[in-house]
């Protein structure tokens, strides 16, 4: 597996979007010379690559995931199928609702 830097992907998409250390410091709320030497560690913890991504608007922990060599879970259990069709039935409720909800606001506006 190769090495993954979460630094050198925030320095890639700041590059990308022209955002300036400060700029970023100023978006996860921290001084200007706590992003420096975060910038210049190889580790940075889960919770500030989660506001990283938020303010980047740009998922790293995909990027992440994409690069392990390992298989995707597995979400069969019949806890999880049932869980998704109570799911899937409750989508299907709600777009009825917002169907219903739309011919009333059309009838309502024709009048």
């Amino acid at each position: 597996m190769e090495p993954l830097s979460p630094i050198t992907m925030i320095a890639r998409e700041m590059e990308r979007k022209h955002i300036n250390v400060s700029e970023l410091g100023r978006g996860l709320k921290i001084k200007h010379s706590s992003v420096v030497g975060m910038m210049q560690r190889s580790t940075l913890q889960v919770q500030r690559l989660a506001e990283a991504s938020e303010f980047l608007n740009y998922n790293f922990f995909r990027e992440i995931a994409n690069k392990l060599p390992y298989t995707e879970p597995d979400y069969t259990s019949d806890a999880n199928r049932a869980e998704v069709n109570g799911l899937q039935n409750r989508i299907k409720d709600l777009e009825l609702e917002v169907s219903i909800l739309r011919q009333t606001i059309k009838d309502l506006a024709g009048r």
